[in-house]
């Protein structure tokens, strides 16, 4: 019986909050042998009140990702809906899904409904961390630091924060309410109340950040955390565990609501009723800056351990950075710039890695003329790097397979996430990876993928750059008509030839062609005709000729060639050629006019060489002789008739 699928929609899983969700949904994947597949943008919604907005061309590129998802083969839907840049998309991956029968699930977004929907709430945490400190520690005088003022999250946990003052007949004093904006005016915040010399027993903050402020501004000012005031934060971020003393929180059930949507799922598929809406409350967590947990010199000591390394975890990373940017310096083809993505599999500890890369992009000559029409994901991808695996580079698959090998062949479920890359206005392709577990390092793993995508369209737009560049000069020194050099290309290029005859030993040869009649086959079958006559003509000429030729068009009907040879006599062979292939034309072209052209030449041992346009001279009076014995020729034959 084959698995079945989850998939789902996340901006950032390997960020903190939406990590431990989705290694909830992992979890419950493996306990129910589930495979599980993210689809994880890379940028972030801008805080709020933030003052930039992300550009159209990063929301395009991002969420591009989400078409991706292969329907035919998901079996359930999850969106972090709270997270998507594009509230659009959520809609369009509901609808879709819908079409195809499968159930859609929200986590963590009250402000868009699904079809089912997991609410975490944080109501009661507010209220469990201020009990705490009034029923079990017995404090009275509690301030309380907000984000912004009127922001919902703030307006809920000060709600809280004032019932439960009201319940044990507290009095609310307003000035012991401020607001820390969710950052460092926290620290601002906590300055004013120890100048009000008014200090409190404990202090309350509506975000674990701002605690971490609060209490470096107490530290600062010689107060002892929790003897001479406690502190506490909310969200229950790792770094609580990490700062000395670790921080008393209320944290967001992440990981329980994970778990939670894959048992609905699984509830689902079973045929069994489900609510729509499921609450998971918040968890209370005691540490040591409530004095719950003891503070001793080891806690300090873990501190700044674990500060150490996570020094050392960001020199490693700027490591394998630079080496990134530092292979793309050198690199001459778009694999290279893929295979330096390997330290950074590693880094990231990934048990296998695909780089996808769309065809039009990696095979294309030229895409900037194109790029006015937007490209997404294409039907098939190529398979440009393997980290883990030995799929060849170059490997075209289906897009709708995913990635160029199957997930899993038995075993434990399969755990793929995919990612975006992209550049300016174009969706280049996207990775495939199989972390070997969730993590929360988001700034890292985002900046690495970024970083990957720069390079790789850099390269692609360099690349396509100086294809524009060969294609301005190639108009500047080109015949329009024929496609054969110019005057211009002609000077240019003809030094190389007598330069390349030196150095071999050859003969240089100047030749010089005149199409027979061309003003009679314009004037009777008009100037399509005349242009059909210089084009065979010219056809004939450059492929009759040595491939290095510098082959010219001088004027209306008048061709000039430049070329070495071993032989004196190879020049004849060539005229031979160029007449026997406009014989080959006028013999199968059916038409009412014949095709014919003249030819003269001049050689001479490149040494003896005095000038290039004495021999043009010379070789155009032999091409008009030969065209005078034609003409004589010809009236002779019609004195015969």
């Amino acid at each position: 019986m084959k698995r079945k699928t989850i998939a789902v929609c996340v901006t950032g899983f390997n960020w903190e909050n939406e990590s431990r969700i989705v290694n909830g949904i992992r979890e419950g994947c493996l306990r129910s042998d589930i495979d599980l597949l993210v689809f994880a943008t890379m940028v972030r919604k801008p805080e709020f009140n933030a003052e930039h907005t992300i550009p159209e061309n990063v929301i395009l590129g991002e969420t591009e990702i989400f078409n991706l998802i292969n329907y035919d083969i998901t079996d359930g839907i999850i969106i972090l809906g709270e997270s998507i840049i594009d509230e659009k998309v959520i809609f369009s991956i509901r609808e879709k899904a819908k079409a195809h029968g499968i159930p859609v699930m929200n986590i963590n977004d009250p402000g868009h409904t699904l079809d089912k929907n997991i609410i975490l709430s944080d109501k009661i945490a507010m209220e469990f961390i201020v009990r705490h400190l009034v029923v079990d520690h017995g404090l009275r005088k509690i301030n309380f630091i907000g984000g912004f003022p009127g922001n919902l999250q703030t307006e809920e946990r000060l709600t809280a924060y004032k019932k439960v003052l009201r319940e044990n007949n507290i009095p609310i004093e307003e000035h012991r309410i401020s607001y820390g904006e969710f950052w460092k005016k926290s620290y601002e915040c906590t300055e004013d109340i120890i100048k009000s010399g008014d200090i409190p027993e404990a202090i309350v903050c509506a975000s674990d950040t701002m605690a971490f402020f609060c209490m470096d501004s107490l530290k600062n000012n010689g107060y002892r955390i929790p003897e001479d005031v406690i502190v506490t934060g909310f969200d229950g971020i790792s770094d609580c565990e990490a700062y000395s003393p670790t921080l008393t929180t209320a944290r967001l059930a992440f990981q329980e609501s994970g778990e939670k949507a894959v048992e609905i799922f699984c509830d689902i598929w079973a045929g069994r009723e489900t609510e729509d809406i499921v609450y998971v409350d918040s968890v209370l967590i005691r540490q040591q800056s409530c004095g719950c947990v003891k503070v001793d010199e080891h806690s300090h000591l873990d501190f700044y351990n674990e500060r150490y390394g996570e020094l050392n975890t960001y020199k490693e990373f700027n490591s394998h950075l630079i080496n990134l940017n530092t292979v793309f310096a050198s690199a001459e083809t778009s694999a290279e710039i893929y295979a330096g993505a390997k330290r950074g599999a590693e880094f990231f500890k990934m048990k296998k890695l695909f780089i996808c890369i769309c065809p039009d992009v990696e095979n294309a000559v030229n895409t900037i003329a194109d790029q006015a029409e937007y490209k997404g994901i294409s039907e098939k991808m190529l398979c440009m790097y393997s980290f883990g695996s030995d799929v060849p580079v170059n490997t075209e698959f289906r897009s709708a397979e995913l990635i160029p090998e199957s997930f899993s062949g038995g075993g434990e479920p399969s755990f793929t996430a995919f990612s975006p890359i992209y550049f300016k206005d174009r969706f280049l392709g996207y990775i495939a990876y199989q972390p070997s577990k969730v993590k929360g390092c988001g700034d890292f793993f985002a900046t690495w993928v970024l970083s990957i995508a720069n390079n790789a369209g850099s390269f692609y737009m360099n690349n396509e750059l100086e294809y524009v560049v060969r294609e301005l000069e190639n108009l500047y020194i080109r015949d329009p008509l024929t496609g054969l050099y110019n005057r211009r290309g002609m000077e240019k290029l003809r030094y190389d030839i007598i330069e390349r005859a030196k150095a071999e030993g050859d003969f240089v040869t100047v030749l010089c062609a005149d199409i027979d009649n061309l003003k009679p086959i314009n004037d009777t079958y008009g100037h399509e005709a005349g242009d059909n006559a210089i084009l065979r003509t010219a056809a004939a000429v450059n492929f009759s000729m040595p491939r290095d030729s510098v082959c010219t068009r001088t004027g209306g009907d008048e061709f000039c060639v430049i070329l070495h040879h071993k032989n004196r006599d190879d020049v004849d062979k060539y005229i031979r050629d160029v007449d026997a292939a406009l014989e080959r034309y006028n013999n199968t072209a059916g038409l009412p006019y014949k095709i014919g052209c003249s030819c003269g030449y001049y050689s001479i041992d490149p040494d003896s060489i005095v000038s290039i346009d004495n021999m043009m001279i010379a070789a155009d009076e032999n091409m008009y002789k030969i065209k005078a014995a034609k003409k004589t020729l010809r009236r002779s034959a019609d004195t015969a008739e």
